[in-house]
């Protein structure tokens, strides 16, 4: 590899997350292969930009002046990557040693390889969700209704080497060249969630086959880039990966399907939040704050899925 042409980019999108940030770019200028490495700062006001070139200085770094948002921000690094290859990186994620290697290693076995994902586990070292089959209705249905907690992990993940899945999340997603340049950038339309099923769907039926690499272990910080301050509930955005998802599905499956979506999530919805207020007066003292914001998450959430078109709130998602 040579600077002029590098095998492997690193993309790491970032706002107001420094220490992660830092900690991102570190553990992969410590892996193999040597990677390029571009951080795309969106405004923030933490001083990331500033110490990232005083500390690391061979990470390149772009800064927007203004709030672009997730997608926007992604973009603009994807775009500048020379890599035959391009790691699209949370910045709350550290890779692990010869994670890189393994997923550069994947293209190279599999020439159809359009997308490979990373294996994600929480700090504690337990299995993250990290791929898997599309969204149905069912699956839907059964999110809305928190019957499967947010804080669930998977029993097991795959054992060794790769695996055929039809989506990777985008917290630690791998792209060949030339499917940048036949499918393009992600698209900015979502607000913070669902780029990832959406890339993949692309991927797919473009004819690129998408794998989930289980020797390529990243540390996952789940939540840390989305921010407490701005809504989230646990982590995540209720409002705006539920909205994303109806979008994903309208998008990819049909108007139709959107409907029938957008009812039966309003519908399940409506059932959680009757059964919340009439369990409230039991809710122990000690769990009523939680509660109460998870309410209100789940009201934000309502609003979301009852409005008339899915709006594009890009810019305020993290």
């Amino acid at each position: 590899m040579t600077r002029d042409t590098p095998t492997l980019s690193v993309v790491i999108p970032t706002h107001n997350t420094r220490d992660l940030t830092l900690a991102a770019v570190a553990a992969v200028q410590g892996a193999e292969p040597e990677a390029e490495i571009i951080v795309v700062d969106d405004a923030s006001s933490d001083g990331t930009v500033e110490v990232l070139a005083s500390r690391m200085p061979d990470a390149a770094c772009v800064r927007s002046a203004t709030r672009q948002g997730f997608s926007v921000t992604a973009n603009s690094g994807l775009t500048r990557a020379r890599g035959e290859v391009v790691v699209l990186l949370n910045s709350d994620t550290q890779v692990r040693p010869g994670a890189l290697a393994a997923m550069t290693r994947a293209f190279s076995q599999k020439p159809r390889l359009g997308v490979a994902g990373a294996r994600l586990i929480y700090p504690d070292g337990q299995p993250q969700w990290s791929g898997g089959r599309f969204p149905t209705q069912l699956w839907l249905a059964v999110l809305v209704s928190g019957v499967a907690a947010r804080r669930s992990r998977p029993r097991r993940a795959v054992s060794t080497g790769a695996a055929a899945v039809d989506w990777v999340t985008g917290a630690a997603m791998a792209v060949r060249r030339e499917v940048l340049e036949t499918i393009g950038p992600l698209d900015e339309g979502y607000a913070f969630y669902a780029q990832d099923l959406d890339y993949c769907r692309r991927a797919r039926e473009a004819g690129w086959a998408v794998d989930l690499v289980a020797d390529a272990e990243v540390v996952h910080h789940h939540g840390a880039t989305i921010g407490a301050d701005r809504g989230a509930a646990g982590g995540v955005r209720l409002d705006l990966l539920w909205s994303d998802l109806l979008r994903y599905v309208t998008i990819h499956d049909g108007p139709g399907a959107g409907r029938r979506a957008r009812f039966l999530m309003r519908s399940v919805l409506a059932a959680r939040r009757a059964t919340r207020t009439l369990l409230a007066p039991w809710v122990p003292s000690c769990r009523r704050a939680d509660h109460r914001a998870l309410g209100e998450a789940l009201a934000r959430a309502a609003q979301a899925l009852g409005s008339a078109e899915i709006e594009n709130q890009s810019k305020e998602a993290w």
